[in-house]
């Protein structure tokens, strides 16, 4: 009886841990106290940001008030994590300093972020919304204003927010490239 229960119970957890074939891979990267997300592979290549504690949501933690809504108290971001509805989004964990914790409940995930090691987990978003997890080792200090907030947009509205991302890069890369090149007086 226990062998036949071991069959199907090994197909699922191996299944469970197979990262392969993600149509997007981000790194989220733990800093105490925020993520920074990277977006390796898929649409949106290229694409990195911080995410830390809206600014709005620390003067309420301040004030010792968590205001009118409390169902996402301190969980609101500056920068949320973005991710296409109905693709498999590959995460890479890691962390700069001390040990954190990539989970987002509602996707069912929850993995370390390890100073010098590399993890990883995947999910699968089958909804638009917004999603919210925090990390959950105790990171230091202020591990409590450490969330996560994932928003999952449709496909056209997901690349339209690439596109946008990826406008800002080049925006700010301009002035730089035009300093660059900008003659100088020993060249005249």
């Amino acid at each position: 009886i226990v062998i036949f229960m071991a069959i199907p119970a090994t197909r699922a957890v191996v299944t469970q841990k197979d990262t392969s074939n993600a149509d997007l891979t981000i790194k989220a990267t733990g800093y105490q106290w925020r993520w920074g997300y990277e977006y390796l592979k898929g649409e949106g290549d290229g694409i990195a940001f911080a995410s830390s504690l809206d600014n709005e949501q620390r003067i309420l933690s301040n004030s010792g008030a968590p205001g009118n809504n409390i169902d996402n108290y301190l969980l609101k971001v500056d920068n949320p994590l973005v991710v296409p509805v109905g693709k498999k989004v590959r995460i890479i964990t890691t962390s700069s300093d001390v040990i954190h914790a990539f989970a987002v409940p509602a996707f069912g995930i929850k993995q370390d972020a390890i100073p010098g090691f590399v993890r990883d987990t995947w999910f699968r978003a089958e909804k638009v919304g917004d999603y919210y997890g925090q990390c959950q080792e105790l990171c230091g200090k202020e591990h409590a204003y450490m969330p996560i907030h994932v928003k999952v947009l449709s496909e056209a509205d997901y690349s339209a927010w690439v596109k946008t991302q990826q406008d800002k890069k080049s925006a700010q890369a301009a002035p730089a490239q035009q300093v660059a090149q900008a003659p100088t007086a020993d060249t005249k």
